[in-house]
């Protein structure tokens, strides 16, 4: 730019000599405030031996300046040549660097502040993933221990159902642990993880197994969500029903993906007439859930749970995401 300016109205061998001092002037100045002067001094808050150090710093580059290059002689309205006194020179290039040097402070803030806006995200998303991760945690061991249970009280009683809900059990466990270790997974993987669970506790009792039903429906491979996001609203229809109690009693899920693409999940199921409520607590998993439907989907899904004397439901709608989710 400085070549393409001064070659009009100068001769090329000059014009390429002012160009080059120019710039070199201007790099120097910039450089050495950017990686010295305001890391040394200004940053730690040392202004007055900043500003002095600045203000030498551009007087001697515009020393060099016009010891490198004489200035022209300047032609008049008129016709006149005339060279302009030499204190002009000097206070034009000086008043020119200093525009360098506020240019330059600008860009070094503007730099550090978009550095450490990026560190701040990337720790923030570090931190996101790890308590992400500890939210899942949380649920494996719940869900183990609640499972756990369950088998045992079959065996004790010597059911036969005890030897196929632990063949359930290990593919629970075989999808939980390689298969829910990145941030997504598809959402027929979770489909059939909900089936296999729903399969299971309908093990635990012949009589009311026909009382429990998930319908699962327009859910592709290509659909994602997040891995056992759908296990703690399952799990707590099945603590909260009062099957064994109530004949009429019943648990229903439906899983499906409209057009939009969107996921509804809705778990409706009559709860046990002792219970004031189901929603208070809702017991690790479904605390566990809702947060982590907060960190993952943030303002992106709807949950409605709806509760009365007889009945307590949940309702979720989300994204099926088509592609990876991010993070975790």
């Amino acid at each position: 730019m400085w070549l393409l300016m001064l070659s009009n109205v100068q001769e090329f061998d000059r014009a390429l000599l002012s160009a080059t001092v120019n710039v070199g002037v201007q790099g120097a100045v910039s450089y050495i405030n950017i990686r010295f002067l305001i890391p040394e001094f200004f940053e730690k808050r040392k202004y007055m031996v900043y500003g002095l150090l600045a203000l030498i710093l551009v007087f001697v580059f515009t020393k060099v300046h016009l010891t490198l290059v004489e200035p022209d002689l300047q032609t008049t309205s008129w016709g006149r040549k005339l060279r302009f006194p030499r204190a002009f020179q000097f206070g034009r290039i000086y008043l020119f660097l200093s525009v360098i040097l506020i240019i330059s402070t600008a860009y070094k803030f503007a730099r550090d502040r978009s550095e450490t806006l990026r560190r701040q995200s990337e720790l923030a998303k570090k931190q996101l993933e790890i308590e992400l991760e500890t939210l899942k945690n949380q649920i494996n061991p719940h869900f183990l221990f609640n499972t756990l249970n369950n088998i045992y009280t079959l065996a004790y009683l010597k059911e036969d159902n005890a030897a196929p809900m632990i063949m359930k059990l290990s593919e629970l466990l075989r999808y939980m642990l390689y298969e829910c270790q990145t941030g997504k997974v598809s959402l027929e993987k979770e489909a059939r993880f909900l089936e296999n669970i729903v399969e299971m506790q309908k093990l635990k009792s012949d009589t009311h197994s026909d009382r429990i039903s998930l319908e699962v429906r327009g859910v592709r491979a290509a659909h994602g969500v997040a891995p056992l996001l759908l296990l703690g609203f399952v799990e707590n229809s099945f603590k909260h029903s009062d099957l064994e109690g109530n004949q009429d009693g019943f648990i229903r899920i439906n899983l499906f993906v409209d057009d939009s693409n969107f996921i509804h999940f809705t778990s409706t199921n009559t709860k046990k007439k002792s219970e004031k409520t189901a929603t208070r607590s809702g017991g690790i998993g479904l605390i566990n859930t809702k947060k982590r439907l907060e960190l993952i989907y943030g303002v992106n899904y709807n949950l409605e749970i709806k509760e009365n004397t007889d009945q307590y439901q949940v309702t979720l709608k989300l994204p099926a995401y088509e592609n990876e989710l991010s993070g975790g």
